[in-house]
């Protein structure tokens, strides 16, 4: 795959290990599975920047080292999907791939497509990984309560105790989020068991978009993006968020106490908000996607880049944009609360390990836009990369320290909060994103790995416990500098890249 198709590549910001397409643009994950030991990851893709058709690119791998890219087996091909084949999931059942998408129609007439005029078609086509069949409308408008809107989509299907079960994300009446589960027996005929709102008097966000469902040592986790909740000083501080809400027993038989189903006039109330675990405290993390791989662990991924609609911050890329995070295993730890962590396959792309040493100069200076006016890197340890990195810091001890990349970006640690600031243009935009200790069930920075992948950081905090991702655009790309003052013990590797194949 041309992967450097530009002839400065120092301006447009090419990744080494994550995934990106020759052209066009990635977005939300779709389809997520395992067929036969080859993982088939698809996505939200327009292939010619910026051609309007929207459908699902295709990469498959065995070793997360390796990507082939297989084109875009799903695009808008008749009335049922004409203005878009938006987000699904797929399910492996019998040898083949099973997968389910939201089919975009708009009618004409004078519609303002939110309440009337668009038509919300979930969709399944089959195939074995490499061609697929016809496209079979298995759910439409006619299917949903009378309660919801014109927005329902992403369909998130499993099979559970021999029967198929598939989650949507709506908004409903109201202005208020939602989810509603169906059943089948054959995952074409579809009928409602049930639904779920969150609680409180006022609507958790207006559309619950991307369920997902995890089952974690025998817990069970509801996951949404609730769009429209108010941004906070300390959280919930992007457009739109991602997390998941912990369940007692399973989603199915909480779900299935909705009393009226069809005829109900509002959805089920029975999510309580104030539980609600935000997944990532960084800039840019959205519409994460969960599957079960054939060796039992469950692993999510997640569009890694997300305009903001008040800062107008995006991607200065060219020919293309956007990408996806690393592939993460995700575990419960001994506090109940959900792990992030590079599966295992990530390790195999380190290098040699580079010694992070004390001569490195001390620097004090402000901090962009941060509240803290001085900080000073003084003491601190650092060492030079060839644009990538892996850098690990184990037994954190407390207090003030200070991550710095470059002169561009940095993590600082102080009581009672962390800070992710950009303190130069590499930003585009992106200014501040902070992170309440208490989020973290140690109340404390105990462990940090960064991941620095030319224009992408990954930070992972506590083992997973919170994450922190961004895109980056710095200066020069091929010579970062790490610094840290954190007390604890540093290790560092530079990162290879993935092959690319193309095949489409």
């Amino acid at each position: 795959m041309a992967v450097s198709r530009t002839t400065d590549p120092k301006h447009n910001w090419r990744l080494r290990f994550h995934l990106q397409t020759e052209t066009g643009d990635i977005t939300d994950p779709n389809g997520l599975c395992q067929l036969d030991g080859t993982y088939h990851f698809f996505h939200q893709h327009r292939r010619l920047w910026p051609d309007a058709a929207h459908g699902w690119g295709h990469w498959t791998t065995r070793d997360f080292r390796t990507w082939e890219w297989l084109g875009t087996p799903i695009m808008p091909s008749c009335d049922l999907d004409k203005n878009g084949s938006y987000s699904g999931s797929s399910v492996v059942s019998d040898g083949m791939m099973w997968c389910y998408y939201t089919g975009n129609q708009l009618l004409e007439g004078d519609h303002d497509h939110d309440w009337a005029g668009r038509l919300a078609n979930e969709i399944v086509v089959v195939g074995d990984g490499k061609s697929f069949g016809p496209k079979h409308l298995v759910l439409g408008n006619d299917g949903y309560p009378s309660y919801c809107s014109c927005h329902v989509r992403d369909p998130k299907v499993w099979k559970q105790d021999g029967i198929w079960h598939m989650l949507l994300g709506a908004r409903v009446r109201g202005d208020r989020g939602a989810v509603l589960l169906y059943r089948s027996a054959d995952g074409t005929s579809w009928e409602m068991e049930g639904s779920a709102t969150n609680r409180g008097e006022h609507a958790y966000g207006y559309m619950w978009e991307c369920p997902n469902l995890a089952r974690l040592d025998g817990h069970e986790l509801l996951f949404v993006c609730p769009q429209g909740v108010p941004k906070q000083p300390l959280g919930m501080q992007n457009i739109h968020n991602s997390g998941y809400f912990p369940l007692e027993g399973r989603l199915v038989d909480l779900l299935s106490g909705d009393p009226g189903l069809m005829q109900a006039e509002t959805p089920y109330s029975c999510i309580d908000e104030r539980t609600f675990v935000e997944l990532d405290y960084g800039f840019d993390f959205y519409a994460p996607q969960l599957f079960e791989d054939e060796r039992g662990r469950t692993i999510l991924v997640s569009w890694a880049s997300l305009p903001d609609i008040e800062t107008q911050y995006d991607n200065p890329t060219r020919e293309w944009t956007h990408t996806l995070t690393l592939p993460r295993e995700l575990t419960l730890n001994a506090a109940g609360r959900v792990c992030q962590w590079p599966v295992a396959e990530t390790d195999a792309l380190r290098g040699q390990e580079i010694v992070l040493t004390q001569d490195v100069a001390g620097f004090t200076g402000t901090v962009g836009t941060s509240p803290y006016d001085v900080f000073d890197l003084g003491g601190a340890v650092g060492a030079r990369f060839a644009g990538t990195a892996d850098v690990t810091i184990d037994a954190i001890q407390p207090g003030a320290a200070t991550l710095r990349l470059n002169d561009d970006l940095e993590f600082v640690a102080l009581d009672g909060m962390a800070e992710l600031a950009f303190t130069s243009p590499a930003g585009f935009g992106r200014t501040v994103r902070r992170l309440p200790l208490s989020a973290l069930s140690a109340g404390r920075i105990e462990s940090l790995r960064v991941l620095v992948d030319t224009s992408i950081v990954e930070i992972y905090v506590n083992g997973g416990e919170v994450t922190l991702t961004t895109r980056w655009y710095p200066e020069d790309i091929d010579d970062l500098r790490v610094t840290s003052t954190f007390h604890g013990t540093h290790h560092a590797w530079e990162m290879g890249s993935y092959a690319f194949v193309v095949n489409s």
